[in-house]
């Protein structure tokens, strides 16, 4: 079995009025009175609010050691003490330090890895080949700068970086004084890519890297970054989705695809709850589906094919590319459901 990751307390502040089911929510709420016991013993408190947090709340209990729930309508007056204000949101309180913010998707893997970076300096410095070895692929996105020792200004913005990311991805230092010059990489392991800071007197230099090396191949639309995607320039290839299971299958499967064309297409997975309407404006069916859409003239080409094979997609954008594929014409096939 697993051992806990650490002794902290996993508060959740939930929303009675935004949970999908209210008794299900209550039986995971302890009183103001026991949280305060348990905030007051422990060093580090993990404030949530979020009703799709407790899909994972037996796994984030089985890692993390004394967790907790709490009801922020029936504790409001605790809650605002505790600075929750707002929802959802995610927090973590350090007894003697500054309140971190969780800005990572509510699943329990992702917020037990940004517990350990809160726990753990912002900059880990490195002298030990296997301490690098272990850094590099200990976490998501890892950010890793070797620098000339006289070089304090790069030192010094680095670390300002740090502070100010290291919830979301991990950085280190490795001096070397033998290094003709400084440089700073980042790994990413999600999709085994590496990239390196250029021109490193730009004052952006930095910034830059993190957008470049953290753009995921495939993101999901959401109402926050839809204008970002839909304005790139780039024919949508959309996949819509009913479950994250399904979501998580499409990405994985179709990543090689998406990197092949990100030239040329934007690939974008859109959650069908969030966007109701998608579906019928694009040809295809209300339980999910995928569609190309030119930007340039508005054209719709519905998938009709298998979307767990990555060749089939494939041949359907050189079809389109070709000129061999016919676009929608707005109309649905017999048996086609409609929203």
């Amino acid at each position: 079995m697993k051992r806990p990751i650490l002794s902290n307390i996993l508060v959740q502040c939930g929303l009675l009025a935004s949970c999908a089911n209210v008794v299900l929510c209550a039986s995971e709420f302890s009183g103001a009175a026991e949280v305060k016991k348990l905030l007051a013993e422990n060093e580090y408190a993990l404030l949530a609010c979020n009703k799709k947090l407790l899909k994972e709340w037996k796994t984030v209990k089985r890692n993390v050691a004394s967790t907790a729930a709490i009801d922020c309508v029936a504790a409001s007056s605790f809650c605002k003490e505790m600075d929750v204000v707002s929802f959802p949101a995610i927090r973590l309180y350090k007894k003697d330090g500054p309140t971190t913010r969780y800005r990572g998707p509510r699943k329990a893997s992702p917020i037990e890895a940004f517990v350990k970076r809160a726990l753990r300096p912002s900059v880990q410095d490195m002298t030990e080949q296997q301490q690098l070895d272990d850094f590099l692929t200990s976490d998501d996105y890892v950010f890793l700068a070797q620098l000339h020792s006289d070089d304090e200004s790069l030192d010094a913005r680095f670390r300002n970086l740090a502070d100010e990311y290291s919830d979301r991805y991990s950085f280190g230092v490795a001096s070397s004084p033998d290094a003709s010059s400084s440089g700073i990489w980042c790994y990413n392991n999600v999709d085994e890519s590496e990239h390196t800071a250029t021109d490193l007197d730009d004052a952006n230099a930095l910034k830059k890297l993190i957008d470049l090396c953290t753009a995921e191949v495939i993101p999901q639309l959401t109402r926050r970054n839809e204008l970002t995607h839909l304005s790139s320039g780039r024919s949508l290839v959309f996949y819509l989705f009913k479950t994250e299971a399904q979501r998580e299958a499409y990405t994985k499967n179709l990543k090689g695809t998406a990197q092949r064309y990100a030239e040329f297409l934007t690939f974008v997975t859109v959650d069908s709850n969030e966007y109701p309407d998608m579906a019928r404006n694009l040809g295809i069916r209300s339980t999910g589906g995928l569609a190309v859409q030119n930007v340039h003239n508005g054209q719709v080409f519905p998938f009709k094919g298998d979307i767990t094979l990555p060749n089939e997609i494939d041949q359907f954008i050189v079809a389109i590319s070709e000129g061999r594929a016919q676009p929608w014409d707005g109309t649905f096939d017999e048996g086609h459901d409609e929203l």
